[in-house]
């Protein structure tokens, strides 16, 4: 059962992650529906955002980030993240942000991903029937200032991920783990048009499939970000970021991986953990209401074997956004992959 679990544990993880062919820090970890990027405008700049995060997602990206809002605000995706190769794969997204005057605000976020249909069989290879593998994260955030230009979000979430719903052989439990984990953000506004941002995300125990001497990490990683405006005037604003993420689950580690996450290896492999993100976004407005923008942005993930091009374009009417986003990429998994997703601010 442990073999079966750790294989479909990778298929996951490699899956959802764009499809990569090597094996990465990350497919030691348990719930990897967690590294699901849920912003379509994200993924159009290279998924470089904890620096922007200025809409509900920022309770997925950077909870800092809600201290800044006045409004109330919704965001919803649902998309298949290699359509190509596995249909019956998807996730769905969808967080609502409320303000509080004077003490801050507050955030609930919901992630639902389906690993698709599995086959259940003996140890002969006979077929014993089917299931379904899902994952689930349920998350309430909260974001505030520190200072005038200083502010910092926590989220909290409940984490769920069956794997199997069946027992097999001797093994005295099925594939279904439950968790807790944490996010930290801190966001700084340096200048006018330069921020600072930095997040600690997916913090949280070992979850335990079948004993806790088979326990897998959760995907705990670490990124820095900058967003800086070199352009603004009355119609259009452009607007560069970039982020450099660091994967940090470790077995031995448990709840402190974001510890021992940076040492657990060579100083070499943890170099070529690091990914790179940049990305561009210009944006024009049409009218008081209503806005359109053109973006790209570019993925180095060195142990993934993944460098992506993206790109992508928005827009917003009045209360109402729409992001779509394309990978520039020939591979099995992403070729002709869009990604939409949508919002709304009251």
């Amino acid at each position: 059962m442990k073999k079966a679990l750790s294989a479909l544990l990778f298929l996951s993880l490699a899956t959802l992650n764009m499809g990569r062919a090597e094996a990465t820090t990350e497919s030691t970890a348990a719930a990897s529906f967690l590294l699901f990027e849920p912003s379509a405008r994200a993924s159009a700049m290279g998924n470089a955002y904890i620096a922007i995060a200025d809409d509900a997602n920022a309770t997925y990206y950077n909870p800092a980030a809600l201290a800044d809002f006045n409004k109330q605000s919704i965001s919803t995706t649902f998309y298949k993240p290699v359509p190509n190769l596995a249909s019956d794969i998807f996730s769905s997204f969808a967080a609502y942000t409320h303000p509080f005057d004077g003490i801050g605000n507050l955030g609930f976020s919901l992630i639902y991903t389906s690993l698709g249909k599995q086959f259940h069989t003996d140890s002969q290879g006979n077929s014993l029937g089917e299931f379904t593998s899902f994952g689930m994260g349920l998350g309430v955030s909260y974001g505030t200032h520190l200072f005038k230009d200083l502010s910092v979000g926590v989220t909290v979430k409940f984490v769920h991920e069956n794997l199997s719903s069946v027992q097999v052989g001797n093994e005295q439990g099925k594939g279904a783990g439950t968790s807790f984990a944490g996010d930290f953000g801190l966001m700084w506004k340096a200048a006018d048009r330069l921020t600072f941002a930095a997040a600690l995300r997916n913090v949280g125990p070992n979850m335990t499939f079948i004993d806790a001497d088979q326990a897998d990490p959760l995907p705990q990683n670490f990124t820095l970000g900058v967003a800086f405006v070199p352009y603004k005037n009355e119609k259009s604003t452009f607007l560069v970021t970039t982020d450099v993420y660091k994967p940090l689950p470790d077995r031995d580690g448990g709840f402190f991986s974001f510890v021992t996450g940076w040492s657990n290896d060579t100083p070499q492999a943890e170099f070529k953990d690091i990914d790179y993100k940049i990305g561009a976004e210009w944006q024009y407005m049409l009218s008081e209401e209503s806005a359109f923008a053109l973006r790209a942005g570019y993925w180095h993930d060195e142990d993934g074997k993944r460098k992506i091009p993206t790109a992508g374009l928005g827009l917003k009417y009045n209360w109402a956004t729409f992001d779509i986003s394309y990978f520039i990429d020939n591979s099995a998994a992403l070729r002709n992959v869009f990604r939409f997703s949508g919002g709304f601010n009251f």
